[in-house]
C-alpha cells in the first residue's frame, strides 16, 4: 500500500512539472500584440499618424515653372519662362524668390523684357494673422492623432474586460475540476475499504452500495466540472491569435494561473478608482481632445470675423540677384508693392460658422459631464457588488471550515460505531457542495473587481 501511495506521488509530481501556466498578464499581452481587434485600433493610430505628416505639407516649400510662347509666320510674338520658389512659414508668413524671363515682339507691358529676378514676402494683417485654415488643419490633425491613442486605449479596455472574463471563467471551471478530482479519489479509496470490510464481515452489503452510489454522485459532478472545463478552454482561444493572424488552440498541457484565482484581494478601491477615471478614461480623453478641436476652430472662426488685409512687397532686379535697392532704407527703386482689402458689410457666414462652434463646445461639454457621472456611477455600483461578495466570501469561507470539522468528526463517529456511512456521504455532499459554491463566489468577485477596473479605463496601462 506504501509503495503504490508513493509511485501514486511521483506520477502526480511528474504530470504538475510537466504542465505550464498561462498567467493573466502573458495571457493579456497575447491579446494585446495578435488580436485583430488590437491590430485594427493600433492601425487608426498609425493612419492618424500619416494624416498627420501629410498635414504638415500645407508648409512644404513649393517649386513652380510656367511657361508660355507664341510663334507665327516665323516672328517671336512672347516667350515667358517663369521659375519661383515659395515657402509657406507657420506664423503665417510666406517667402518666395524667383526669376522671371521674357522675350519677344510683343510682351505685355506688364512684363520686363529681359531677365528679372524678386525676392518678396506675403502676409496677412488681419484676418489669417494669429491662425488660419492651413495651421488649424495642422493643430487639428495633431490633436487627433492623440484622440486616436485614447480611441485604441477604449478598444483594448473593451477588448481586456471580455478576454479576462474568459479567462477567469477557465480557472474557476479548472479549479472545480481538479476539486471534484480530487473528491472523487477519496471516494474511490472509501469504496474499496468498505468492500475490503465486506468481505471480512466488518461492514454490511448496504454500506458498500454506499460508498458506490457516493463515487457514482462525485463522479456525475466531475465529468461535469471536466466538460465545463474544455469548454472554457476552447471558449479562450477566441482571444488566441499567432503573429501571422490564425488562431490557435491552447495546448492540452497548458493551465491557468490559479493561484491568482485563489489570492483574492478584498481591498475596497472606489474612491481612488473614481479619482483615477476622471483623469484617465479614454472615453473621458477621446472627448477632451474633440474640445481641443473644437478650441483651434473657436479661434478660426473668430479670425473669419475679421476682414482680409493682406499685404506684399518684392524686391526686383534686372541682374537676377543684384539687389542693389534693397540696401535703401526707403526701396526707392526696383519694388513691386501690393495691399489686398476685403470685409463682408454683415460678416453673416462668418458669425453664424461661429455660433455653431460655440454650439457644438456647449454639447461636448454637456456630453463631458454626462459621460463622467456616468462612469462614476458605475464604479460605484460595482463597490457596492463587491463588497456585498466580499461578505459572503468570508461566510462562504467559514462554511467550508465549519462543513470540513463536521465531516471530520462524523468520520470520526463512524470508527467509534456511532454513525453511519449515509450520514458521512451527507456531510460530505455539504463539503463539496460549500467548496463549489465558494469558487462560483470567487468567480464573481474577480469578474466584478475587473467590470470595476473596466469601469474606470484603467485595464489597459
Amino acid at each position: 500500500m506504501r509503495i503504490a501511495i508513493v509511485i501514486l506521488i511521483m506520477v502526480l509530481s511528474k504530470n504538475l512539472s510537466a504542465q505550464r501556466i498561462l498567467k493573466l498578464d502573458d495571457f493579456l499581452e497575447l491579446v494585446k500584440n495578435n488580436h485583430p481587434v488590437a491590430k485594427q485600433a493600433q492601425l487608426r493610430v498609425d493612419m492618424s499618424g500619416a494624416e498627420f505628416f501629410a498635414a504638415k505639407g500645407v508648409f512644404d516649400p513649393v517649386l513652380t515653372n510656367e511657361s508660355a510662347q507664341k510663334t507665327l509666320d516665323g516672328k517671336s510674338y512672347y516667350n515667358y519662362q517663369d521659375t519661383e520658389l515659395k515657402v509657406y512659414t507657420p506664423i503665417g508668413l510666406t517667402a518666395k524668390t524667383g526669376v522671371e524671363r521674357s522675350t519677344g515682339s510683343f510682351v505685355i507691358d506688364e512684363r520686363t523684357i529681359g531677365n528679372l529676378g524678386y525676392i518678396g514676402l506675403e502676409m496677412p494683417l488681419l484676418k489669417g494673422l494669429l491662425i488660419d485654415y492651413q495651421r488649424a488643419a495642422l493643430k487639428q490633425a495633431s490633436i487627433y492623432q492623440s484622440q486616436t491613442e485614447e480611441e485604441r486605449r477604449a478598444i483594448l479596455n473593451d477588448l481586456y474586460l471580455d478576454a479576462i472574463e474568459e479567462y477567469w471563467q477557465w480557472a474557476a471551471a479548472y479549479q472545480n475540476f481538479n476539486l471534484l478530482n480530487q473528491n472523487l479519489v477519496n471516494a474511490k479509496s472509501r469504496l474499496d475499504l468498505q468492500r475490503i470490510a465486506f468481505q471480512n464481515g466488518d461492514r454490511s452489503l448496504n454500506d458498500t452500495l454506499e460508498a458506490y452510489t457516493q463515487v457514482q454522485n462525485i463522479e456525475l459532478l466531475y465529468q461535469e466540472a471536466q466538460m465545463e472545463a474544455q469548454t472554457a478552454q476552447i471558449g479562450l482561444a477566441k482571444y488566441l491569435w499567432n503573429a501571422d493572424n490564425s488562431p490557435y488552440f491552447l495546448e492540452v498541457d497548458v493551465i491557468p494561473d490559479l493561484v491568482a484565482f485563489g489570492s483574492v484581494s478584498i481591498e475596497d478601491r472606489t474612491e481612488e478608482l473614481i479619482s483615477l477615471a476622471k483623469n484617465q478614461h479614454p472615453e473621458l480623453g477621446i472627448y477632451r481632445y474633440k474640445m481641443d478641436a473644437l478650441a483651434v476652430e473657436r479661434r478660426l472662426k473668430r479670425q473669419s470675423m475679421l476682414p482680409t488685409a493682406n499685404l506684399k512687397m518684392n524686391v526686383l532686379s534686372k541682374n537676377y540677384y543684384n539687389f542693389e535697392s534693397a540696401y535703401s532704407p526707403f526701396l526707392a527703386n526696383n519694388y513691386k508693392f501690393g495691399f489686398d482689402f476685403k470685409m463682408p458689410l454683415f460678416l453673416r457666414e462668418a458669425r453664424g460658422d461661429y455660433q455653431k462652434t460655440m454650439f457644438k463646445i456647449s454639447e461636448t461639454n454637456s456630453i463631458i459631464s454626462n459621460k463622467t457621472w456616468e462612469i462614476e456611477n458605475k464604479i460605484r455600483s460595482y463597490g457596492v457588488e463587491l463588497n456585498g461578495l466580499k461578505n459572503q466570501l468570508i461566510t462562504s469561507q467559514s462554511m467550508i471550515t465549519n462543513y470540513r470539522n463536521l465531516l471530520r468528526n462524523e468520520e470520526f463517529k463512524l470508527q467509534q460505531g456511532e454513525s453511519t456511512l449515509f450520514l458521512i456521504n451527507s456531510r460530505e455532499n455539504k463539503w463539496i457542495e460549500s467548496l463549489l459554491k465558494n469558487q462560483s463566489l470567487k468567480l464573481k468577485y474577480l469578474k466584478s473587481a475587473y467590470k470595476q477596473l473596466w469601469a474606470a479605463g484603467v485595464l489597459v496601462k
